[in-house]
């Protein structure tokens, strides 16, 4: 989180309007990287509301250090049966979870209902995998040296990320205005050897990972460090990602 979702969650809420004293629901917010954020912008004024329906998440979340700005409170909560009442949120955020969401228009409209009129939901998606050529060459070596299935495991969340598609989704949603943009952030990480293995024990590829022989580990290393030999740094590497930010209006 703190290496690449973080920085994403932080230009979600950068670019989001968020009203003096809104009441802001994270939805999907994960260990709350665009919670906290969203607090800390809003300041002394307002709340945020993180909602997950992993309650390890949620525990992570509430285990980090308290912020300076805006109260939060954690909810654990289906996107599917949301404990928020009718038009009770100035701004939903959504960041780098609709993709997961088997439901997604049915996801939308419950984020749609919570809103106030006028209200918007701000959501953040991946650009096409090709576009981040850390993800991109992850994926391919973990195909390639241990199998597509385990690939999968981080493949899926660039399973929303064609702009036409989106957009199609949010209108069937019933939501308006639709503003979309895409942002490209350059990212520090640390060397290929110590980073990937620990990103890889992050996503659902661990278990495939931790199974394969160990040369087919090494053979992943291998294959990343040459596919990325262009963004290698004196400490590690730095690297382009780029993500879609959306707004749509209620």
């Amino acid at each position: 989180v703190p290496a690449i979702l973080g920085p994403f969650a932080n230009a979600l809420v950068q670019w989001a309007l968020l009203p003096l004293n809104a009441v802001v629901v994270d939805v999907g917010c994960g260990t709350g990287a665009a919670t906290r954020f969203a607090a800390e912008k809003l300041g002394a004024s307002g709340k945020v509301i993180g909602v997950d329906v992993n309650q390890g998440m949620l525990e992570v979340a509430q285990s980090l250090p308290a912020i300076d700005g805006a109260p939060i409170e954690w909810r654990q909560d289906s996107i599917y049966d949301l404990s928020l009442a009718d038009e009770s949120a100035d701004v939903v955020l959504c960041a780098q979870s609709l993709q997961f969401m088997p439901q997604r228009v049915d996801a939308l409209r419950h984020m749609r209902r919570i809103l106030k009129t006028g209200g918007s939901a701000y959501i953040s998606l991946w650009c096409p995998i090709d576009e981040s050529p850390y993800f991109d060459a992850l994926v391919k070596a973990v195909a390639k040296h241990i199998n597509p299935e385990t690939a999968a495991g981080l493949g899926s969340a660039f399973n929303l990320s064609d702009l036409t598609t989106i957009r199609d989704v949010i209108q069937q949603a019933e939501f308006a205005d639709i503003k979309t943009t895409a942002v490209e952030l350059a990212l520090d990480l640390p060397p290929i050897d110590d980073f990937v293995p620990k990103h890889i024990h992050a996503t659902p590829m661990g278990a495939g990972y931790d199974a394969a022989p160990l040369a087919a580990q090494q053979a992943i290393l291998h294959d990343l460090s040459q596919q990325l030999a262009d963004y290698q740094t004196d400490s590690g590497m730095r690297v382009p990602f780029r993500s879609y930010l959306i707004r749509a209006v209620k």
